[in-house]
């Protein structure tokens, strides 16, 4: 009889399935702390549907990472013929693991509470974690330091193994030192950081296809089926690496235009930005605690919830931005840009938030940026990441970059720039006004 195993239902990838050995770390407080860490923040306000959580994204990439090293390790490349079956097993089990953890330190409403993280030194590890000279010091903390820090904790309390649970950061962080077994695996590593975090990687394969069902859209729909089916290992100039078949290159422009799309349609959307803002300056103002001045130990008592209390409170005191953010008072847009497009039109923004400020309007702003790839050879990504793709003529195997074969790779690298103008929304009138003024003018 094989080890035990539980399945859960998943709406995207149909069946999940996790080990025994794996269920401890599932049922951990501090990763089913992610049921209530909404995935999307306040895309809600947009899209209703759009409330799911965290912890489904974090089972989906545990998922989809290991299916997607399965099917390398099953098709048997010759660039995998080094490793033995135990090396390819052990380096399965830490994929999956840094999968389920990639996103464990998030703190609540996604991004928008990254700039009240304090400095990293609050959440470093023991210095035995760290490869030489790599312990981070003097900048703030990111939700990065906090996954590391809690994979950190769950080998603290027995629940991951010392040598597993660094591993798992360092595929993580190239900050992590390795186990032995680890760094036996050479630059298999590699393959396993490309998976969880790279061009191909199981976060986003998994988020594009997760958010756009959830949101109720089709821009976040591609081929993953084609995608793995093309997945190889190949032999780089450094030794083996994740790459494609040429044959999968129109699965990968899929991918990225399907990831574009939802950066213009979901992620960037007008009316989200303004609520971030009221909740920053709910924040800032203390209408709301929101302390992890402590580092982990507050962070695993912080959900979205708790904030959610704290803004309820808020409101019956008749605080403002809370009462905004509850009582979904958007803010009203008057300029959206994108930044450095046409230097005539940033200065007439600049005039515009001048003549705002004048008028007495409560004024602010909201930048939006991404970059969609950064593969060499794609637009601007000229020191990225390198993909490479095989093909065979006449018999013989030819390995060259991936943007060789895509026009579309090859100029796709444009990066989304915007900058959204708002008014709170009692200010609309005189807005209008100011607005009416400059273009007579």
């Amino acid at each position: 009889m094989g080890p035990m195993t539980y399945e859960i239902r998943d709406p995207i990838h149909r069946t999940i399935v996790i080990t025994e050995d794996e269920r401890p770390v599932v049922d951990h407080p501090w990763v089913q702390r992610l049921r209530h860490i909404r995935q999307l923040g306040f895309v809600s306000m947009v899209y209703p549907g759009a409330v799911h959580d965290r912890f489904q994204h974090s089972l989906g990439v545990m998922h989809l990472a290991g299916v997607r090293f399965r099917h390398l390790i099953d098709a048997a490349p010759p660039a995998l013929a080094g490793y033995d079956r135990s090396d390819l097993e052990y380096a399965y089990l830490v994929l999956r693991f840094a999968g389920l953890l990639h996103d464990a330190g998030h703190p609540p409403f996604s991004h928008t509470a990254e700039p009240y993280l304090p400095e990293v030194e609050r959440v470093a590890l023991p210095e035995s974690w760290y490869r030489e000279g790599m312990r981070p010091t003097g900048r703030q903390a990111t939700h990065e330091d906090f996954s590391l820090a809690l994979i950190q904790g769950l080998a603290a309390d027995g629940t991951l193994p010392e040598d597993l649970a660094r591993d798992v950061a360092a595929v993580l962080s190239k900050s992590i030192r390795r186990s032995r077994r680890l760094n036996a695996l050479g630059n298999l590593v590699g393959i396993l950081r490309a998976l969880v975090s790279g061009e191909l990687d199981a976060d986003r394969c998994d988020y594009l296809l997760r958010d756009s069902h959830f949101s109720g859209v089709t821009y976040g729909i591609y081929d993953l089926q084609r995608l793995i089916a093309t997945e190889t290992v190949l032999v780089g100039p450094d030794g083996p690496e994740l790459g494609m078949d040429v044959h999968g290159v129109h699965a990968l422009e899929g991918l990225l235009l399907a990831r574009y799309h939802m950066f213009l349609q979901v992620y960037f959307h007008k009316t989200p930005p303004a609520f971030e803002y009221y909740l920053d300056r709910a924040i800032a103002e203390g209408e709301v605690d929101f302390s992890l001045a402590r580092g982990l130990e507050d962070l695993v008592d912080l959900r979205d919830d708790s904030i959610l209390t704290r803004l309820y409170a808020a409101r019956a005191k008749g605080l403002p931005w809370s009462r905004r953010i509850l009582d979904r008072e958007p803010a009203k847009l008057v300029l959206r840009e994108r930044v450095g497009a046409d230097a005539q039109e940033n200065f007439l923004a600049q005039e515009l938030v001048g003549a705002l400020n004048e008028a007495s309007c409560h004024v602010f702003q909201r930048h939006s940026r991404q970059t969609f790839t950064n593969l060499v050879g794609a637009g601007a990504a000229e020191a990225g990441t390198r993909l490479l793709c095989e093909r065979r003529v006449l018999g013989r195997q030819i390995v060259e970059s991936v943007t060789a074969h895509s026009e579309l790779l090859a100029s796709f690298n444009r990066p989304i720039d915007l900058r959204h103008t708002y008014v709170l929304r009692g200010d609309a009138d005189r807005a209008r006004t100011v607005m009416e003024k400059l273009q007579a003018w």
